[in-house]
């Protein structure tokens, strides 16, 4: 006894369906977006079949447009698609000056960021703008208006700048050939030290990079090991392996036994690398002590 298959189901998709041009005029039908849209009352029907189209206009629309033939029906659904057409360039017209207001509520934040002022200045730069548009272009106040600047929104376009910036600078160092950091340290208004770690690096195409990797501050003790475990999990984060790095001092990045990061006067006067300033500000490597394994990135 054989056992039939059971009838595979038609999909619509697979049925290539077309609008057919006459549906205009006997239905007041369009097609948008491969959707049939209707011209008077603007509902979509799901199905593209001529069943689907004519049963919507003879249960809505019939009566009311049953009059209208020949010409005075082209006439009457060439105006119906005017309005429709439109409508739609309304929407799309709101939508780009949407677009635009938060186009220009990021540039002038990165402009903030970049001249390093305050957060509050995003407010006062709009005021200056109203002002100036209410003189010299009245009618496109109101666009200018709806550019948020508020302190939170400043704060927050300048956090996704630079994070996206961040990822531009990872998605770069995943295809460097070789790189090598450069450490400088500083401090802030509350007198808390800030280490700063740049990278430079070179890929297959011998393309150049030279970023400013991160700032992070460093609380408490700024030794040598310090220092450099800040530099093991920044790179970790970046995802820039060790093996990759053409720095040559990396011999004994770790051992300060011999001498450490600090702001007095530096303690080793004599020997390799001992410079013997005040307020010394500079890592020095010992010249003597075994090489640290790097950790696998």
């Amino acid at each position: 006894m054989s056992i039939s298959k059971p009838a595979v189901k038609r999909k619509v998709g697979d049925e290539h369906r077309q609008f057919q041009e006459k549906w205009e005029t006997d239905y007041c039908f369009v097609e948008h977006r491969g959707i049939p849209t209707c011209l008077i009352c603007t509902e979509k029907v799901a199905v593209l079949k001529e069943y689907n189209i004519r049963r919507h206009y003879l249960t809505r629309h019939a009566e009311e447009y049953a009059k209208y033939q020949g010409d005075e029906r082209e006439a009457r659904v060439a105006k119906l698609k005017t309005c429709l057409l439109r409508q739609q360039d309304f929407f799309k017209k709101a939508n780009k000056e949407s677009d635009a207001a938060v186009e220009a509520s990021y540039v002038v934040s990165e402009m903030n960021a970049k001249a390093g002022k305050s957060f509050k200045e995003g407010e006062f730069i709009k005021n200056c703008m109203l002002q100036v548009a209410s003189i010299v272009c009245p009618e496109n106040k109101g666009r200018l208006s709806n550019i948020s600047l508020s302190a939170n929104t400043v704060a927050e376009r300048i956090s996704e700048l630079s994070g996206n910036i961040y990822d531009q600078l990872c998605e770069k160092g995943k295809h460097v050939h070789a790189y090598s950091v450069a450490l400088d340290e500083s401090t802030n208004v509350t007198d808390t030290a800030q280490l700063a770690i740049y990278v430079r690096g070179v890929d297959d195409t011998f393309e150049m990079m030279e970023k400013l990797l991160k700032v992070t501050p460093m609380h408490g003790h700024t030794t040598a090991q310090d220092i450099f475990r800040q530099l093991c999990d920044t790179n970790v984060d970046a995802g820039l392996p060790w093996k990759k790095c053409r720095n040559n001092n990396q011999r004994s990045a770790i051992n300060d036994r011999e001498h450490k990061w600090t702001r007095g006067t530096c303690s080793k006067k004599t020997g390799r690398g001992g410079c013997g300033k005040d307020r010394c500000s500079t890592l020095h490597y010992p010249s003597a002590g075994p090489l640290q394994q790097m950790p696998e990135v």
